[in-house]
């Protein structure tokens, strides 16, 4: 894992750290991201795009190699590991994102993740966090939560052809426990540091949101709260009247497949042009 070469967190006071799987060749993804929301990511907010190693048939992987050096030469915001980026190892990816966090940004009161086709509204985002989601960490004696779109009762696949096919030997229960959709979670502090101190009791498999928010999670004593379709859309669109509690819409995340980096722009201003029914 690469070192910063400016500590961003250091000294600082960091309210968020944001997250972002990213994939090596998905350049104008995260341009649309910083062209689009991260743009209102004041000083106390930290956003980092997490980029794994090349694979084996990855083409023109020199040229690319150097395109991302010069990438983190203008904008600095890139986590890179050595392990090779790809499906399988989805939960190394996972697990040197929140590595890096406990390394280098330890002190950031929440931590985010997020993939790269995802729009967050940091602003609206900040609005919940003292309206409603400060509330509920109250209630936990132990303070460490995720937040987003709690998935339960789902059965592993064990088909072998199946594209999320998990062996027994990875997880050999018949229900996986509750655990947050990946496409926008967050966690507090102690959520993440509780989730990285048990990570050796668990054989890790590539379904990385179902391995760390969790299996891991519920070693560690760490609850995951549903806020799923109100705050956290996953892949369901905007609607034209949103839900909306004391005039402020409650929708802050939502996924699309995104063709072009002027598709962020676009999908941001429609993010804040949603209207209250």
């Amino acid at each position: 894992m690469e070192k910063p070469l400016i500590e961003p967190c250091k000294g600082k006071q960091i309210k968020l750290l944001v997250l972002i799987m990213s994939r090596r060749d998905t350049f104008y993804k995260r341009m649309g991201i910083r062209k689009s929301w991260a743009k209102d990511a004041h000083k106390g907010i930290i956003i980092r795009f997490v980029i794994g190693g090349p694979t084996l048939k990855e083409k023109n992987s020199t040229i690319l190699e150097n395109e991302l050096k010069q990438e983190q030469n203008i904008f600095g915001d890139l986590i890179r590991y050595n392990i090779e980026d790809g499906y399988n190892n989805l939960h190394f990816k996972m697990g040197a994102a929140f590595q890096w966090q406990q390394k280098f940004c330890s002190n950031s009161e929440f931590v985010m993740k997020t993939d790269d086709d995802t729009i967050v509204d940091l602003p609206r985002w900040e609005f919940w966090i003292e309206k409603k989601f400060k509330k509920d960490i109250e209630q936990i004696p132990n303070k460490a939560v995720f937040f987003g779109m709690r998935l339960e009762g789902l059965t592993p696949y064990r088909n072998p052809k199946e594209r999320w096919y998990v062996s027994p030997e990875h997880f050999p229960g018949k229900v996986f426990p509750n655990y947050m959709q990946g496409a926008t979670y967050f966690g507090t502090n102690k959520a993440i540091k509780l989730t990285m101190e048990h990570t050796k009791e668990v054989i890790g498999f590539n379904m990385d949101d179902i391995v760390f928010t969790g299996t891991i999670a519920e070693i560690a004593n760490v609850s995951r709260i549903d806020y799923g379709f109100y705050h956290f859309r996953g892949g369901n669109p905007l609607i034209n009247d949103e839900h909306c509690e004391g005039g402020v819409p409650t929708v802050l995340s939502y996924f699309k497949k995104f063709k072009k980096e002027e598709e962020y722009i676009e999908s941001y201003k429609e993010m804040h042009s949603v209207t209250c029914n």
